[in-house]
């Protein structure tokens, strides 16, 4: 096949962005490769799963794709009960950015000011506030009015003020932490999902230097010396190919772009040894896996506080150590769930690797969760719910826990599910440098969540984003190096 100047592999959050922004420049040859199906219709035929992006039903957790046939399919490992927590990621173009819950916050500020105390210089907050609002711009980015709250947000809204939380209309103002309650920011446009498909990627498909490649699942990255030149990749069909090109961005996400990497040669050699994988540099790739953990608690309540409807989602309470989601699940048996996610951003310590050189089998995924349990990480959570139910909001409106006298560990065993934020395993001054560059190899970046040094306190969508953007500039201007 004909040589690039950039591959990006993924075209989720981050790999839209950059392949959108690369292609800007009409003399930058860029490929964009996606594992799963394109729509190249889109806009004038656009998908379902357009409109798609809230929690699904009983999947109190977020633990469940809104297209499950685009789904990666992916696992964690075990719990002590043997139960595997579901980790949803999106294949199709577009990502997960088209399958995600469409909740566009910022980081907060102080997230960004400590990737730059870890060494992630020229990623602090003053750095990047910039890049967080351009985003917001391309996104759409909107909040709820108060008049289309459904009644369990009501209810929320009031128990979490007799607790004497605060409101704040928008949750992306720097002051909006800690005890605060108000609508989510959505990246939506009346009504329709704003991820990298229908925007950035559509913006960029008509360039004549830009090649869209779905159905093409990233086997390694192609190695000179130390070098990067170019992706093999594997076809719809099976079929293996090789595509040349001067750089190689990797964007596919934290479960993507460590295992990319590892096939590659570039990882913990020991490891890379056992699978009879010689290790071109020794580096640690999939290690400081992260993610928000959490669990759904759900609770029988009056009738007419179970309503369903639109917006879904559209109200969130942030703790001090974590955040809620109030949302009807069952109006039929008047059930809602209280969805709480923990925000930690150093005590989960997780790992990410491979069991074969084949990329068609899917990665080792251990996000180090039962740990949090034994070190009481949940504690928050289970306190704030006790205070919200015992409100004279929740009392009034009939609230009871469904679970009622089932310990908090047991109840984790059972229902505690991911946050669907992965992030970490290639992170910034471990595996690549403060611009992204994989350290040891030349011409090969990694730009996505994967590089997080850090967890963000919260979704971290619009994180990605900037990642991508910041990535993309610097791109450009050491392009000629």
């Amino acid at each position: 096949m004909t040589g690039y100047d950039v591959v990006v592999v993924g075209s989720g959050s981050a790999g839209g962005t950059l392949a959108d922004r690369l292609s800007a420049d009409e003399g930058c040859r860029v490929a964009l490769l996606e594992a799963g199906p394109d729509f190249p219709g889109e806009a004038d035929d656009p998908p379902g799963f357009y409109v798609g992006g809230s929690l699904q039903g009983e999947r109190y957790a977020g633990s469940g794709s809104p297209v499950p046939d685009m789904d990666w399919g992916y696992l964690s490992e075990a719990l002590p009960n043997g139960r595997r927590v579901r980790l949803s990621r999106g294949r199709l173009m577009g990502g997960s950015s088209m399958t995600n819950g469409c909740v566009a916050v910022r980081a907060r500020p102080r997230d960004m000011d400590a990737w730059a105390t870890m060494g992630a210089h020229g990623w602090g907050w003053d750095d990047v506030v910039a890049y967080f609002e351009l985003v917001e711009r391309e996104l759409s980015v909107m909040r709820y009015d108060n008049e289309l709250f459904l009644p369990v947000q009501r209810l929320f809204l009031e128990a979490a003020g007799q607790l004497n939380w605060r409101y704040e209309d928008d949750l992306n103002e720097p002051q909006a932490w800690d005890n605060v309650v108000g609508p989510w920011p959505r990246n939506r446009r009346n009504e329709v999902r704003q991820g990298t498909l229908n925007t950035y990627i559509r913006r960029a498909r008509p360039r004549a230097n830009l090649t869209i490649l779905a159905g093409a699942l990233v086997d390694r990255v192609l190695i000179a010396g130390t070098r990067a030149s170019g992706v093999r990749f594997i076809d719809a069909s099976g079929t293996p190919h090789e595509l040349k090109a001067d750089r190689v961005v990797l964007a596919a996400g934290a479960y993507g772009s460590a295992p990319i990497l590892l096939r590659s040669g570039i990882g913990p050699a020991g490891e890379l040894a056992k699978l009879g994988i010689k290790a071109s540099v020794d580096l640690p790739v999939g290690s400081r896996l992260l993610d928000h953990p959490g669990i759904g608690f759900p609770l029988r309540v009056s009738r007419v506080h179970a309503r369903m409807g639109w917006p879904s989602n559209a109200v969130v309470g942030r703790g001090m150590t974590h955040w809620v989601i109030p949302m009807a699940i069952d109006q039929e048996n008047s059930l809602i769930s209280l969805a709480f996610f923990l925000n930690l951003t150093d005590a989960i310590d997780g790992r990410i690797a491979i069991s074969s050189p084949d990329p068609t089998q899917p990665p080792v995924i251990d996000h180090g969760y039962w740990p949090l349990v034994e070190t009481g990480a949940f504690d928050g959570i289970w306190e704030d719910l006790h205070a919200l139910l015992e409100t004279g909001a929740m009392r009034d409106a009939g609230v009871t826990d469904l679970n009622d006298g089932v310990p908090l560990r047991d109840r984790l065993l059972q229902g505690m599910g991911t946050g669907a934020h992965p992030a970490g395993g290639c992170g910034i001054g471990s595996v690549v440098d403060t611009d992204l560059q994989v350290l040891g190899i030349e011409r090969l970046a990694v730009a996505d969540a994967s590089v997080f040094p850090r967890h963000v306190t919260n979704n971290p969508n619009l994180t990605v984003h900037v990642v991508a953007e910041v990535a993309a500039d610097r791109l450009r201007r050491t392009a000629n190096r």
